[in-house]
């Protein structure tokens, strides 16, 4: 808007002279209009993006009304910094009968580098997560620091679009382009493809685009692997996936359809190290598994026997991890503090005339419409929840549902 009538201005200027002089200018108005069309539908996917940040009021009324389903909401108030709330929504079972085993011949040990040892024999390896527990994030994002140490150059997730053709190039993921996809808008699910692209490893997408005839989603996606490897010959992948498609036994959905990992494992002839977070993370109400009660642990764990080998407890995956139990410091998750770089940050509104309720974001100083690397809503003045960012300098977006304030803001 601001260059349109510029550019009106001079071609007002121009005259009509010569013929081939008109011809330019009509160039130049088609132009402008093609480049309006493209931005207002690009400002249309913004608006109408499904999982686009929201008040907790707007995700409350859309639950009373029946609009979105709990797993919705789970994902929704993730995407604001509400891990109560979003927890409360999101309360899956204990799967495959884990919660009656006896473990008291098993100890627990830091999940990361005994999976690491276990990865050294292994071409795959694939983390399943809830999609609505930001700590399956960073702990993802800590297995796979570690992971690129040892070849591991390559990670898949089933969110990103493979036409973003410039994530890798750019750095971070988008916060309202619709090819950075869903789940990449919660802050640590863009931090661990920061993290991955600054590690140099290649992203790519494996998410069903299409319906295929005769086969079901999880094939489709073990195909679209499979595809990827052969274009990447004797690279070692990285998958993060959602749950169940970790399960590499012949255990099936619905009774009739695999998983991805059985597919992959199949197809391939190769044995993917399989991880599954889920059964060992806290619940608010029910369904938590009762070794949880009073469990002691202050970093992800897996259990090894007496010889100090890694336990499988089910057919189904390799391995299950324990997470500690969230406590809270300054209202925000102990686990967002992820090392002594990480340092709760007061949020000043002293110089805005906010009406609230607001949302928070944090931005990497040199970073465009991005995701933000933490969010958080404020529901009143004395809401005294805080940022949580490591050592850098960011910009502090405030938004209240009409008006936007920023500030930079250093961290040291």
């Amino acid at each position: 808007t601001s260059i349109a009538p510029q550019v009106r201005n001079i071609i007002s200027s121009v005259g009509a002279t010569q013929p081939h002089q008109w011809q330019i200018i009509n160039k130049m108005r088609y132009s402008l209009v093609t480049l309006s069309v493209l931005l207002m539908s690009h400002i249309v996917l913004a608006q109408k993006h499904p999982f686009y940040p929201k008040f907790s009021y707007q995700i409350e009324t859309e639950m009373s009304e029946e609009k979105i389903q709990s797993s919705r909401a789970a994902l929704l108030y993730s995407l604001i910094g509400d891990y109560h709330n979003s927890m409360q929504y999101s309360n899956s079972s204990v799967s495959w009968g884990v919660d009656s085993i006896n473990l008291d011949s098993y100890s627990l040990e830091n999940a990361v580098s005994n999976i690491v040892k276990e990865a050294k024999k292994h071409q795959i390896v694939i983390i399943s997560e809830n999609h609505s527990r930001p700590q399956h994030r960073i702990f993802a994002k800590n297995l796979i620091s570690e992971l690129s140490k040892i070849g591991f150059d390559h990670l898949g997730l089933e969110t990103l679009d493979n036409l973003d053709t410039n994530l890798h190039t750019r750095g971070y993921p988008l916060l309202d382009n619709p090819l950075t996809g869903v789940y990449t808008l919660e802050p640590q699910m863009g931090d661990l493809v920061r993290t991955a692209i600054a590690l140099d490893m290649n992203l790519f997408g494996y998410e069903e685009v299409k319906k295929t005839k005769g086969k079901d989603r999880d094939e489709v996606q073990a195909d679209n692997i499979i595809l990827y490897l052969k274009n990447n010959p004797n690279s070692k992948l990285v998958l993060v996936c959602g749950f169940y498609h970790a399960i590499e036994s012949d255990f099936k959905k619905y009774g009739t359809y695999y998983y991805m990992a059985k597919y992959l494992k199949d197809k391939l002839g190769i044995d993917p190290l399989t991880i599954y977070q889920d059964n060992f993370t806290e619940r608010l109400s029910r369904n938590e598994h009762p070794y949880l009660k009073d469990l002691n642990i202050d970093a992800p764990s897996i259990f090894v026997n007496q010889s100090g080998e890694v336990v499988s407890l089910s057919e189904h995956v390799d391995i299950e991890v324990v997470h500690p139990k969230t406590t809270y410091i300054n209202g925000r998750p102990s686990w967002l503090y992820q090392s002594k770089q990480y340092q709760p940050i007061n949020v000043e509104l002293r110089d805005f005339d906010v009406d609230f309720p607001i949302i928070v974001s944090a931005h990497p100083i040199n970073e465009l419409n991005s995701v933000p690397v933490d969010r958080i809503e404020l529901k009143h003045r004395f809401d005294n929840k805080v940022l949580v960012l490591k050592t850098g300098e960011y910009k502090i977006s405030i938004y209240d549902g009409l008006n936007t304030w920023e500030y930079n803001q250093i961290v040291e």
